[in-house]
């Protein structure tokens, strides 16, 4: 199957296919035909072994050009009696669901036979393929399209010959790729396969979204956000990797910061002369620890209270005159929060943030040592999407 192109090479393609089609005396379009097979060769349900070879079966029907083969960038495809509908795209926004139908069924089985020639082989892989791998279903079928004069100098037809097989840049139009869906009908003369778009398949389902243009939709301190601390033990590093994938890209430092109206903790909590009594900079992964009634909380002391496998971070407002006030007491305690705008990520994420990781070779305990690796803020809204947006 044919690579991908540089931009180079597909803005040249653009250039021609367009030119092509504007012409007077256009050529004919080819259609090629592609099965790639190698993602259910396996098919361990049916106990097949699924070496099936070749991989990917390329056809066409091009009665024109009969019984020949076509040779396109360097690949054979094989005649065919296959016929091909609904490829056509529809204004009403309806994805279309083609159809292949081997019309002569019988006749494919019988030119497989034996592996005696390439083109039994090619006939018997096809034959394997809808017999033993469930007709082929998710199967993916690329439709390839181009003018015949594109095609490789090595068919020796009359008005082709400028391109050299294996090259890879002949003109193309766009690919359309689909997957086998399901089987439409079998009789002894034929049978007929559906196919879907990636976005169409039965019970396929892709990650979506409410796109909002100022409001982060992420969990504050959980997947997608990534504001939190980086494990420094083998149990908490087994739970993060279980909510968040992986813990490689979670900062060293991810101290409680602001709340949820973007007023800083540092100038929240103060003393009588107003002075800050809680600093985020000596906040560490190893200071913090879970809320406990029996300990008596001194003013800027940080506790987490775990839920859902998401800590929520509190810190002390003033020091405690007894144990076991918990949290969330607002006399007692002030929460840290996101607000969920670009604002309050740029406090935790970016070059400014508060989220920094260890510069390698260097003791970490000195803000100093430490730097903001994530340049980039962790936002799940789209401010793209509304010209109007404004960071607070």
């Amino acid at each position: 199957m044919a690579g991908k192109v540089n931009p180079s090479t597909a803005r040249s393609t653009i250039k021609e296919i367009s030119k092509e089609i504007s012409a007077l005396e256009a050529s004919s379009i080819i259609s090629l035909y592609e099965i790639d097979l190698s993602h259910i060769k396996s098919n361990l349900n049916l106990g097949v072994s699924g070496n099936l070879e070749p991989h990917v079966l390329r056809f066409h029907n091009m009665e024109a050009i009969g019984q020949r083969k076509i040779y396109f960038r360097g690949e054979t495809y094989h005649p065919t009696p296959i016929i091909t509908d609904g490829f056509e795209v529809s204004s009403s926004g309806t994805i279309p669901r083609p159809t292949l139908t081997f019309t002569s069924f019988t006749g494919i089985r019988e030119e497989a036979g034996t592996s005696e020639s390439v083109k039994n082989e090619y006939f018997y892989s096809l034959k394997r393929a809808i017999l033993e791998l469930d007709n082929m279903i998710g199967a993916k079928v690329t439709r390839i399209r181009t003018f015949y004069k594109f095609l490789d100098a090595t068919n020796n037809f009359e008005g082709v010959g400028e391109f050299t097989s294996g090259l890879g840049n002949n003109p193309e139009f766009p690919k359309e790729v689909y997957y086998v869906e399901r089987k439409v009908s079998e009789d002894k003369d034929g049978i007929q396969l559906e196919l879907a778009s990636v976005v169409d398949l039965q019970n396929y389902k892709i990650p979506s979204r409410t796109c909002l243009s100022n409001r982060c939709p992420w969990q504050y301190r959980g997947e997608g956000c990534c504001y939190e601390f980086k494990a420094t033990d083998n149990t908490h590093a087994k739970e993060q990797k279980e909510a968040f994938g992986a813990t490689g890209h979670l900062p060293d430092f991810a101290p409680p910061i602001a709340d949820d109206n973007d007023d800083l903790l540092s100038t929240l909590i103060t003393g009588a002369n107003k002075q800050s009594l809680y600093d985020p900079t000596t906040v560490t992964a190893s200071s913090v620890a879970e809320y406990d009634s029996q300990i008596k909380y001194n003013v800027g002391t940080v506790a987490f209270v775990l839920k859902d496998g998401i800590r929520y971070y509190y810190v002390a407002l003033k020091n405690h005159p007894h144990k076991g006030i918990s949290p969330p007491h607002s006399l007692y305690w002030v929460a840290d929060r996101c607000d969920k705008s670009l604002s309050s990520c740029k406090l935790r994420w970016g070059t400014g943030g508060a989220a920094k990781n260890c510069k390698t070779g260097t003791d970490c305990s000195s803000p100093s040592n430490r730097e903001a690796t994530n340049k980039f803020l962790n936002f799940g809204g789209f401010p793209g999407t509304n010209s109007k947006t404004v960071t607070r």
